[in-house]
């Protein structure tokens, strides 16, 4: 014969702190519920049941719970349990005078901004308690329900609960217990069975003498207990849309009550980007938290060039890797996001990009105004003008910036007369395999150079780990003469493919 304690959560959470533990300063909490703190429990809901019904059998209680204290009980906890996101909330901290003379009785009570942690738990789903040999006689056992039923919070008060006797089957299967010593687990405080409970210390305030300087009360051990793991969340491996074959550009219309400047475009794309290489991610682990580089070296390959990465984090040779670039539209703004490749997009990549686009993007922060929207356009919508066309004539429509590798000045400080801004787009433009330009010309209309932000790479944020600052770069606008027409798209030079270095044909040059 066994005794089984069901309890519930009618709110979904659990906030209670380990012994000894400031309860702010706790992340995780207790889980699974200690003993020690139902022992405590009881006993303090036995006064206000003497206090309603007029019983005032000490023995009687005190003989109850040294039965549940005499054998560690083993729970039956529900799976899908995570720890929740914490409440803010401003607590008291100090009482401060008022320094006027003429009211000086007015208090000022100071406040902390700090952290309520808790565990989530499914409302309807019970947590069990398992003593597995444990018997109670029929006075136990009235007992044990009455005061199960005045326990109306369980750890601190806003942890709201309902305590009572089981009538389930005895074969209850115990998936959580708590054992004496162990490598791994989370740590419980358990009175320590086969020891005579002492009560004085089960009653004692935290303040007490008899427990207070303690790391843990008289005659408790910390037992540790092996948590069931909540099962990963796995996407769907079947594709949201049906997406037409050999699809290479996906479009999005861009629209908000502020468009971003100019030189602040990057912001926007590298977030987006950042969101779809997360997306992808978790689809293909199935980690919820999953970034591209917690990947392993199987699962990057499967990535298609979206990252610019192959399987050992080496960049990819001949910009294989998607590009990502606002377009601007006749009047200069940036009405339209899209997203190409030379090679086809696989149907997990495109679901990412669809998926990332639900949520808005800022490129300032303090208010809600920064923020641009995405729509995905439909698959048979054409680029924009100039996008894939032919032309002889090609300027700028996002400032060209140098790359960040180039060695550009000697040791003595002047410049190498190769890597002048026309040289270096010659050699971009040679190694993209376009054909050599006839002219590169700064355009008259720029006001010479500005500086433009520019997106940096895991490896080079981490170096700047102790700067706040972002990074801004020199860019300029140039046009590009060729002897015969080209097909675009161009981008070149530093943040291609997040948009920096975008060409766009010239209208009287223009090919279709």
């Amino acid at each position: 014969m066994s005794l089984i304690i069901e309890q519930y959560f009618p709110l979904g959470r659990f906030h209670a702190t380990r012994w000894n533990q400031n309860p702010f300063e706790d992340p995780y909490g207790e889980w699974p519920p200690s003993p020690w703190r139902l022992l405590r429990a009881l006993a303090a809901r036995w006064i206000q049941y003497s206090r309603e019904t007029g019983d005032e059998d000490r023995q009687a209680r005190d003989e109850l719970l040294r039965v549940l204290a005499a054998e560690v009980p083993g729970f039956f906890i529900p799976t899908l349990t995570l720890k929740g996101l914490p409440w803010r909330q401003y607590q008291p901290s100090e009482i401060k005078f008022s320094k006027k003379k003429e009211i000086p009785e007015v208090k000022k009570a100071v406040r902390s901004l700090v952290l309520d942690n808790y565990r989530a738990i499914p409302r309807g789903e019970p947590i069990y308690w398992i003593w597995p040999s444990l018997r109670l006689n029929g006075t136990q056992e009235i007992l044990l329900r009455e005061l199960l039923s005045r326990v109306l919070y369980f750890g601190r008060s806003e942890s709201f609960c309902q305590f009572g006797i089981s009538d389930v089957a005895e074969d209850v299967a115990v998936n959580c217990t708590l054992l004496a010593s162990s490598d791994r687990g989370v740590p419980v405080l358990v009175a320590n069975p086969g020891v005579d409970l002492d009560i004085a210390v089960l009653l004692a305030a935290t303040d007490d003498k008899l427990i207070a300087r303690r790391r843990i009360p008289p005659g408790t051990s910390w037992y540790y207990a092996q948590v069931p793991q909540c099962p990963a969340f796995r996407p769907t491996e079947s594709p949201m849309f049906d997406f037409p074959d050999k699809l290479t550009v996906i479009q999005f219309a861009l629209g908000g009550r502020v468009y971003p400047p100019p030189e602040l475009w990057v912001k926007i794309t590298e977030r987006f980007r950042g969101r779809v290489l997360r997306l992808y991610a978790r689809r293909v682990t199935g980690n919820v938290k999953a970034a591209y580089r917690d990947l392993t070296s199987l699962q990057r390959n499967e990535i298609g060039f979206l990252s610019g990465k192959d399987a050992e984090g080496r960049a990819l040779e001949g910009h294989r890797h998607a590009h990502f670039a606002l377009w601007p539209d006749v009047n200069g703004l940036p009405t339209r996001l899209i997203c190409w490749r030379n090679t086809p997009f696989l149907a997990a990549e495109l679901n990412a990009l669809l998926s990332a686009s639900e949520r808005p993007y800022s490129w300032e922060t303090g208010s809600a105004d920064w923020t641009v929207r995405l729509v995905p356009l439909p698959f048979e919508t054409p680029p924009p003008s100039g996008f894939d066309a032919e032309s002889t004539s090609w300027v700028s429509a996002t400032p060209f910036v140098v790359p960040g590798n180039r060695r550009r000045f000697r040791a003595n400080g002047r410049a190498r007369p190769g890597e002048t801004t026309e040289r270096l787009i010659v050699k971009l433009l040679r190694k993209s395999q376009f054909p050599e330009p006839v002219a590169v010309i700064p355009m008259d209309d720029t006001n010479g150079a500005h500086w433009v932000l520019v997106h940096e790479s895991y490896t080079e944020r981490k170096r700047r780990s102790s700067e706040r600052s972002t990074v801004f770069r020199l860019g300029c606008k140039v046009r590009i003469t060729f002897p015969h027409p080209v097909r675009g798209p161009i981008c070149l030079g530093h943040s291609s493919h997040f948009g920096l270095g975008l060409f766009v044909p010239h209208l009287g040059d223009l090919h279709r």
